[in-house]
């Protein structure tokens, strides 16, 4: 039976590193997002997520460079206010290790994507939830969904790099029957 599972957002990073320059890596998140899970008991093969995030939340600690990401030449947060991924499917590697598969659309692009998922364990949380914890990694080609700005430097090298590394840590919640005390 297919339940559906809370992402506990104050314990869970959507983030993203790209290279500036060439030569350095950036590191980014999103503060706001919202999804759903469902899982049918605890077999992680048949999952299925469907993650919203603010395109406008995004944040690399620099005030400058981040209205520049939420402006036209990147995510054009005014217009496309939400990136969307839904998964598609899974794939089992190991115990404890996944390829997930999914259609992540920016911008009103829509492309299929495949993550590494490894769940990092589960434990009965004091507020009668059991937490699962999930890691997902994967990168993205950032031309591939129009986010196509860029200037070319000397020699040919360019200020930011196309190849965007997802970097995301979930904390899953099912509600326990029986609430832990």
């Amino acid at each position: 039976m297919l339940e559906t599972l809370k992402i506990d957002r104050t314990h869970s990073t959507i983030g993203f590193t790209v290279k500036h320059f060439m030569v350095t890596n950036v590191r980014g998140e999103f503060k706001d997002f919202d999804g759903t899970i469902e899982v049918d008991g605890t077999d992680h093969r048949t999952l299925n997520a469907d993650v919203v995030i603010k395109t406008a939340s995004v944040t690399t600690n620099t005030d400058q460079r981040d209205d520049h990401l939420r402006s036209a030449d990147f995510f054009d947060a005014e217009k496309y206010p939400e990136m969307h991924f839904v998964s598609t499917g899974v794939d089992q590697k190991s115990d404890d290790e996944y390829v997930l598969r999914g259609n992540l659309t920016i911008k009103d692009v829509t492309r299929p994507v495949e993550l590494n998922a490894t769940v990092e364990g589960s434990i009965n949380d004091p507020y009668g939830n059991e937490r699962t914890g999930v890691t997902v990694r994967g990168s993205i080609n950032r031309d591939d969904f129009g986010l196509t700005y860029n200037q070319v430097l000397e020699a040919g090298a360019v200020v930011v790099g196309k190849k965007v590394t997802l970097e995301i840590e979930v904390a899953v919640l099912r509600p326990l029957a029986i609430p832990v005390h």
